[in-house]
């Protein structure tokens, strides 16, 4: 028995053709799977641009979560690291502020000792020109004086600068420049050197140094202090022409004339060079000008003395005074007024650059708050940061926690929608319950093509008295759920049971044409040929017999009740349907004369009309078919074959029936064989 077994008292149809279990449609779904229902279930719209992609997590999968927890934990890295960019970009800049101010304040502060240094070589230049000029045992004395100051001025020098290495040898190291300056006063009475070649020699000196000190500070990068460096800058200037222009009044005065205009020259670029630096440091500091005005207010004689002195020298000069007679107390008197005046420089030169210093102080202050406060906020942010890292992390967690929960939660809700469709859709055509899910109004539908069939079982009274309800509800379960089994293969909707009835409809709620009849015939034969098989556990040798009937026409379906909605089908189809099967024979299909008809048209079945049976009188019959009552067996289908033909073939013969007349309807596809 290959299509049904008995197995503790129970009826188990075949199982060959049935569609999957329940539980079997309810499996479980794979994580990625169950991620993409709960975003189609959240009506989450995955197809948005690359930026709303690359934000979605997967918390479901293991890589998603991994996916997940590295996008949450760079969307809190990505600012904490600019932050700690930023914050050390701003701390390197003050730093760098801090350090720098500091080295030009150093600088500035190492430019007052280097200038004094200058205004002693300055001194030694004016004594050695003085006493090439006029050699004298007391110009001698007064050079061996500047001698000694300018030893000392270079022994006291805080440290000796490493760039000036770079610029000449003898400026390697004070030592150095102290063996290049002794040996050079030492070839000033071997050799014979004119004050020209002094005046070019020192100054050449002088100028390194100068410009170590403007290479020192002319990348200061401070707002506030830039225009009191360019003062400082042009005080020094100022301060060494003004000693040039004071080496050559001194030459001038001890000879009573310049031995050549060059030296006239070089004295009036001297003047006019030191006047503008002066001016200029005037405009650019307050300082400056203030001390200017104070000392000028102190001794106002002073500068029309310098001013007389400066014209003399023009005028001798130009021929416009003929006293060319030098004299050593002039040049004496002209140096210690140009000496005062040259410290006027000096004091606007060290008021400035302490207050260029102080300006560098509160800048430097200034940056070290900054400095501290950065450092704070730096801590800070390395303190907090593995903090809210971890905060980040076990909020994640605790979300993919949460989201496995919810994954759960959906998963089981997943499968009890799914029951709960399958079971809806058992009781309700499946386009119908998607109308009552979704709170739309169904219609009642008229269906003009449609073939119904209606099934009993024999003898059901006389089962159901000798057996038990437990029985006759496991014996009804087995039955139905084989004819349902059959079903699935078939173009049908199966209506409702009712007791041992069993109605079927073809057409409805899908039309098909013409095919509900064929597929209705198809599916009575079937179901003929599994469920006439079944023996009756409970009741040996017994086994089930059904009753078909089959009608074709038109019906009305709609949806009946609310707390229990049901899907039905009216209209004379119906009952005539029933009455086919009620006036049918045991394991017979009984056709009306409208399927018949179909079925003939379509071809491929062979049927055998019935005929003078007491039956055909039946009041609704007569008034379905207007008096005229015709009806048929339905005897198999073209390659159709049954499981036993010797069963199929069994009570075949019946007396009332006679041969088909020539008016029946015939097909050429058809096989009437009239009955014996």
């Amino acid at each position: 028995m290959p299509w049904w077994m008995k197995d503790k008292g129970q009826i188990h149809p075949a199982k060959v053709g049935m569609p999957t279990s329940m539980s079997g449609s309810m499996a479980s779904l794979s994580p990625s799977q169950l991620n993409a229902a709960i975003m189609d279930m959240l009506n989450v719209n995955q197809s948005g641009y690359r930026c709303q992609n690359a934000c979605r997590g997967d918390p479901i999968t293991t890589a998603g979560q991994r996916n997940q927890m590295i996008k949450m934990l760079a969307i809190i890295l990505i600012p904490v690291l600019i932050l700690i960019g930023l914050t050390g970009n701003s701390f390197g800049t003050t730093l760098n502020n801090y350090l720098y101010s500091n080295s030009i304040r150093s600088t500035l502060l190492f430019s007052l000792d280097m200038a004094y240094m200058i205004r002693a070589l300055q001194r030694e230049r004016d004594g050695s020109a003085l006493y090439l000029s006029s050699i004298r045992p007391e110009t001698k004395g007064f050079l061996l004086e500047r001698y000694q100051d300018t030893d000392e001025a270079v022994q006291t020098l805080p440290y000796w600068p490493s760039s000036l290495s770079s610029t000449r040898s003898e400026f390697d190291s004070s030592e150095t420049f102290l063996k290049t300056l002794n040996r050079h006063r030492y070839e000033l009475d071997t050799l014979q050197v004119t004050f020209h070649d002094e005046l070019i020699t020192y100054s050449d000196w002088i100028e390194v140094f100068i410009k170590w000190f403007y290479k020192s500070i002319t990348e200061a990068r401070a707002e506030k202090v830039w225009k009191a460096f360019v003062a400082y800058q042009e005080l020094l200037v100022a301060s060494e022409y003004l000693g040039r222009e004071r080496a050559m009044g001194v030459i001038f005065y001890t000879l009573g004339e310049f031995p050549t205009r060059e030296e006239y020259l070089y004295f009036v670029e001297s003047q006019d060079t030191s006047n503008a630096s002066f001016a200029a440091a005037r405009q650019y500091s307050q300082i400056a000008k203030e001390i200017y005005d104070a000392k000028i207010k102190e001794n106002p004689d002073i500068m029309r003395t310098i001013k007389n002195k400066r014209a003399e020298i023009r005028s001798r000069n130009t021929g416009a005074d003929d006293n060319t007679v030098g004299s050593l107390d002039e040049a004496k008197y002209w140096f210690e007024n140009m000496t005062y005046f040259q410290d006027i420089i000096k004091e606007a030169q060290v008021s400035l650059a302490l207050t260029i210093d102080g300006l560098l102080e509160a800048r430097q202050k200034t940056d070290l708050t900054n400095i501290i406060i950065i450092c704070i906020i730096f801590s800070a942010v390395l303190i907090l940061c593995p903090i809210i890292i971890y905060a980040v992390y076990s909020l994640t967690v605790e979300i993919q926690r949460c989201s496995i929960h919810i994954a759960d939660r959906t998963k089981a809700l997943s499968k009890e929608k799914k029951r709960t469709d399958t079971l809806l859709y058992q009781m309700l055509p499946k386009q119908v319950a998607e109308q009552l899910k979704q709170n739309q109004e169904v219609t009642t539908e008229e269906f003009v093509h449609a073939t119904i069939m209606f099934s009993d079982i024999v003898g059901f009274t006389q089962i159901s008295s000798r057996s038990s309800p437990l029985q006759i509800v496991e014996m009804l379960n087995t039955i139905y759920s084989c004819l349902d089994d059959r079903i699935e293969l078939y173009d049908v909707y199966k209506v409702e049971t009712i007791g041992d009835a069993y109605l079927v409809v073809s057409g409805v709620p899908n039309p098909n044409g013409k095919s509900h009849a064929s597929e209705i015939a198809s599916l009575s034969l079937d179901i003929l040929e599994h469920v006439n098989r079944m023996e009756i556990p409970h009741i040996p040798g017994t086994y089930v017999r059904l009753r078909i009937g089959c009608h074709s026409g038109s019906v009305v379906a709609g949806v009946v009740g609310t707390k229990m909605p049901h899907y039905c089908v009216f209209g004379e189809a119906v009952n005539v349907a029933s009455k086919m099967e009620a006036l049918g024979k045991p394991c017979k299909i009984h056709l009306s004369e409208t399927t018949a008809n179909i079925l003939t048209e379509l071809g491929g079945f062979s049927i055998r009309e019935r005929d003078n049976f007491v039956e055909k009188n039946d009041h609704d019959l007569m008034m379905a078919f207007k008096g005229n009552v015709r009806t048929y067996w339905l005897v198999s289908k073209e390659g159709f074959s049954p499981l036993d033909s010797d069963y199929s073939a069994q009570d075949t013969t019946e007396p009332d029936v006679k041969p088909v007349t020539e008016d029946a309807p015939t097909g050429p596809a058809i096989d009437l064989i009239p009955e014996v």
